[in-house]
């Protein structure tokens, strides 16, 4: 193979990875002079901006009402009702129960800061709300499954349980697929997708629900599990056997500098450029260094993080009856850590970031135990240990980290998404209940308080923050009668057919044909469109199949 047929050939798409590259350099040496090798730099150093992809998913379904779809209602769970009653005044659906103590601080009503109106639970994270723009007409899935795979994959028609195909694609993958080639580790996630009990090896075989292996070598999800986990990965790097492409790659090498100046920014080139930071930092040979061993271990980062030795553990739970599961991941503040690190040493560019426990914000509670309890179970710890403090503390390092010579910092060339599966309910519909005829009335009450008043909820919400976003913004409200999300307009304005307040529909107004509420794929495309890709275009290209468009009005 001469010059000209592999560079058509990496033209073609089949261009050289950095892992390629790294295979080469330990069976023959870095090729070059230093001349050339300062070509390979300064073609990278072209190409175009670099590219960061955040998800912090809250698995199991915050409390909406409470968080970014503020309502602020009675906390009836304070009610004194007797004992077998079934029909008391206020009814009882026409209840709403609100987490004890709701109402006073710190479980204080919505406020408002700048332009974003807010629950309780948000109020950790008030430091970043110049930076947000919060999506609050948002619908989710009201199935665990159902909802996480749908916030990676986007909406369309699709079976979780069936094959995928070779055009689907995670959001993570779409986005790595397009700018991860010339990285060791492009893509990390610290979901483990059958940690989630509903989903069995037996049911879901290689190749169904969430696949690990679609798009290209180098968009493949790469789970980060646990530190130590991760430098015995990078570590292992240097046994990486001699590649296939060694023919090829050598073929390259013998004119490095004409290839340089003849395709500069190739995707070769620049996975070559790419290779040869790592290689220098994973074997000291020059400059910059990088012991994998010392990876994660800084004790100022560390300390920064609130990392704790229990912090890196795993967790497993058993749920529905099914086997306990681990997700081999550490707490959310030790992934904020790997992901400021692997970004900041050139190793990877998306991440998905999950809280460890299992179901953490599934907060299943009865009418019994509301009662009892005066009020529903209460999330701001979980929030704020595996969402508020580490997500402040990777913000304000990717801000106060510079990118190379750009004059710019991580941030802003960084998109964050913070999303949960599903909200909660706040109240319990006991009409059905009541028409019973077959059931006596201690019968009817038992049902009653045994109704579950915190299920999964559709009522939802979503934000967005990072160097493309227009933050201190918010789009969309819930209705305090309606308790749904209000329509959205295409310029991200309310639907003007629907009372502002209540969420009602205006009498004698119809619906806008062209409002919305939004949804996970919305997210998905919103998060490529930040990222500099055309949603629309990728889906044409077979790579991914979302339908739904971006919110573009998010963009600053």
């Amino acid at each position: 193979m001469n010059r000209r047929q592999f560079l058509v050939g990496a033209a073609a798409g089949t261009a050289i990875s950095a892992l390629d590259w790294l295979r080469f350099f330990r069976a023959f040496g870095v090729p070059g002079t230093k001349k050339e090798l300062g070509l390979a730099e300064a073609a990278a150093a072209e190409a175009a901006d670099p590219h960061f992809l955040i998800y912090w998913f809250q698995e199991g379904g915050w409390d909406g009402y409470s968080m970014f779809n503020p309502l602020h209602t009675p906390n009836d769970g304070t009610r004194v009702i007797p004992a077998g009653e079934l029909r008391p005044t206020p009814s009882w659906s026409q209840h709403r129960y609100r987490p004890k103590s709701y109402g006073t601080s710190p479980l204080d009503p919505p406020k408002t800061l700048g332009n974003i109106q807010y629950g309780y639970l948000a109020q950790d994270g008030l430091e970043l709300f110049p930076d947000l723009a919060v999506v609050s007409s948002h619908n989710g899935n009201t199935f665990h499954s159902g909802g996480r795979w749908e916030y990676h994959y986007g909406k369309y028609s699709a079976s979780l349980s069936g094959k995928r195909n070779a055009d689907e694609r995670t959001v993570m993958q779409a986005f790595c697929e397009a700018y991860g080639n010339g990285f060791l580790l492009p893509h990390v996630s610290w979901h483990r997708w059958l940690a989630d009990g509903e989903l069995s090896i037996p049911s879901y075989p290689d190749g169904t629900g969430y696949y690990e292996r679609l798009g290209p070598v180098h968009a493949h999800t790469i789970y980060g599990k646990t530190p130590a986990a991760m430098r015995e990965r990078l570590s292992s790097l240097g046994s990486v056997a001699q590649g296939q492409r060694d023919a090829r790659i050598r073929q390259f090498t013998d004119n490095l500098q004409q290839n340089f100046l003849d395709s500069k920014n190739s995707e070769s080139v620049k996975a070559f450029a790419s290779a040869l930071e790592i290689h220098r930092a994973l074997t000291a040979g020059g400059s910059i260094t990088l012991d994998p061993k010392t990876l994660f271990t800084n004790t100022t980062l560390r300390s920064e993080f609130g990392i704790t030795a229990a912090d890196e553990a795993t967790d497993s739970s058993s749920i529905n009856g099914n086997p306990a599961r681990s997700k081999e991941t550490p707490n959310t503040n030790v992934q904020a850590l790997m992901t400021y690190e692997l970004m900041t040493k050139g190793l990877s560019i998306g991440f998905f970031i999950e809280n460890r426990g299992l179901r953490h914000f599934d907060t299943h509670r009865d009418r019994r135990f509301i009662m009892s309890n005066k009020g529903q179970s209460d999330q701001r710890d979980i929030m704020k240990k595996n969402l508020w403090a580490p997500l402040k503390t990777l913000v304000s390092k990717l801000k106060s980290t510079p990118y190379g010579t750009t004059g710019k910092s991580y941030y802003d060339f960084t998109t964050i998404v913070l999303a949960s599966e599903m909200g909660r309910t706040i109240s319990g519909d006991v009409e059905s209940i009541l028409a019973n005829t077959a059931r006596t009335d201690t019968q009817k009450y038992d049902e009653i308080m045994g109704q579950d008043c915190c299920q999964h909820w559709r009522v939802n919400s979503a934000a967005f923050l990072g160097g493309t976003v227009l933050g201190n913004r918010q789009y969309g409200r819930v209705g305090s009668a309606s308790l749904e999300g209000i329509p959205l307009m295409p310029d991200g304005t309310l639907d003007p057919a629907y009372d502002p307040d209540t969420g009602l529909l205006i009498p004698g107004r119809t619906k806008s044909t062209s409002s919305f509420v939004s949804d996970s794929g919305h997210v998905y495309s919103t998060a490529l469109y930040l990222s500099g890709l055309d949603p629309a275009a990728l889906k044409a290209a077979g790579k991914g199949r979302n339908d739904r468009p971006p919110l573009k009005f998010i963009k600053r």
